[in-house]
């Protein structure tokens, strides 16, 4: 599969230097890119989701000034 990638004329020297010092070519660098935001957003749900189930097995909540008292941040 192909893909057209633009970039503004300010960002192409900032791209090609990069491609220099890693000895990536540009795919290279827009495939490794895409892939660790799609890992991440996939990562920060997966945490979301266990956050959420473990709410739900003991849904206890403090306030603000409580929790910051107890962490002795006040």
């Amino acid at each position: 599969m192909t893909f057209e990638v633009t970039f503004d004329e300010a960002d192409v020297p900032i791209v090609e230097n990069y491609m220099k010092e890693t000895n990536m070519t540009i795919s290279e660098i827009a495939r490794q890119a895409i892939l660790e935001m799609i890992f991440q957003d996939d990562a920060d749900l997966a945490a979301y989701e266990k956050a959420i189930a473990e709410f739900k097995k003991n849904p206890v909540t403090i306030s603000h000034a409580e929790f910051m008292k107890e962490y002795g941040l006040k």
